[in-house]
């Protein structure tokens, strides 16, 4: 599992090109991976941020891996819920990177 706080998004209630952006700015940065994730009623928009990025932005990048999966949490009201999460695994190609350097 991906654990790297420094190249993950955490997709909440912005609209969905400021995720995009974000996952831009780290593969800009040199990240060859990063993670989206989301939980509960974001997971939505967390799909939509990978496919705007893939499609639109940044066409080489691959999904490594898609983790779904709950979470324990405490209710207002003191009772124990579960909530659902997303965690996707993006990683650019290592010779789509070479390019860019080329320059």
């Amino acid at each position: 599992m991906f654990t790297h706080q420094g190249s993950m998004v955490r997709v909440g209630r912005k609209p969905v090109l400021s995720y995009v952006v974000a996952c831009v700015t780290l593969l800009n940065s040199g990240k060859r991976e990063i993670m989206v994730r989301a939980r509960g009623r974001s997971i939505p928009k967390a799909i939509d941020t990978v496919r705007m990025l893939r499609k639109s932005f940044v066409k080489e990048l691959t999904i490594k891996s898609v983790d779904i999966g709950s979470e324990a949490v405490k209710r207002y009201d003191g009772r124990a819920g579960s909530i659902s999460t997303i965690e996707i695994t993006l990683s650019k190609d290592a010779s789509s990177m070479q390019k860019e350097t080329a320059f």
